[in-house]
């Protein structure tokens, strides 16, 4: 019995290790260069970035995103919007444009010529889910953001940036956020964690040689357990 945990685990292990995590921060120019320079190095069979086929097309056209339009009143789509307005504002002041690591992530892996796959769970889906939260947790966040982006873009940004450049700086966020909003905790980051890695799944069944795939550094750890649970799970199915 010992010996089969061993082979699963083992197994398991092997899986994993091809796989290359980068985390990165998102509007952050040197999560871009990060990407490109490990890319080059692990000549990957396949980029994963995190995106649904909704927000890449956009990205891909060109499109700009409006952040100032009337509300309809929905409290979903005005956090939607809201959370959207942060990440252009912060953009602008760091000198990158939204999404920018996962564009870097994607020319660079045409350009060795890797597969690109597009993991991410698909807007509509995570926006159905937030709609499932108590609305008085929606609403504590809506209030948040304002303070916080004024907070940022006031203060220190560079320290903001060095510590979600830590390990430890984004598992404190992520635990604070997670104390504070379980709810959109579960809708924004672990479901979409959970179906990134049954994605990674499929992959790693598809290709033989490396995976590099492309995340914002708080989805990394949650994919990662994610995985380690359904590849047990799949080593004992076997």
């Amino acid at each position: 019995m010992n010996q089969e945990k061993n082979k699963t685990s083992s197994a398991a292990e092997r899986d994993l290790q091809r796989i290359v995590f980068v985390p990165v921060i998102h509007t952050d120019a040197e999560s871009a260069e990060r990407v490109r320079r490990i890319i080059r190095e692990t000549m990957p069979d396949v980029v994963a970035v995190e995106l649904d086929r909704e927000r890449y097309e956009i990205m891909m056209s060109g499109a700009q995103v409006q952040h100032d339009h009337p509300s309809s009143g929905d409290p979903v789509e005005a956090l939607m919007s809201q959370i959207a307005a942060l990440e252009h504002t912060l953009g602008g002041h760091m000198g990158s444009d939204v999404g920018a690591e996962m564009m870097a992530a994607i020319e660079e892996g045409r350009e060795i010529g890797a597969k690109i796959a597009l993991v991410d769970r698909p807007l509509r889906d995570t926006v159905q889910a937030l709609m499932r939260v108590p609305l008085d947790e929606i609403y504590r966040l809506m209030g948040v953001i304002p303070e916080t982006t004024e907070e940022i873009v006031s203060g220190d940004l560079d320290q903001h940036l060095d510590s979600l450049r830590s390990a430890e700086g984004v598992t404190e966020l992520m635990t604070q956020f997670r104390e504070e909003f379980p709810g959109i905790t579960r809708a924004l980051i672990d479901q979409r964690d959970e179906y990134v890695a049954r994605a990674l799944m499929t992959i790693l069944g598809d290709v033989e040689g490396k995976i590099v795939v492309v995340l914002g550094a708080g989805h990394v750890e949650g994919v990662k357990r994610h995985l380690r649970r359904l590849l047990k799970q799949q080593g004992h199915a076997a």
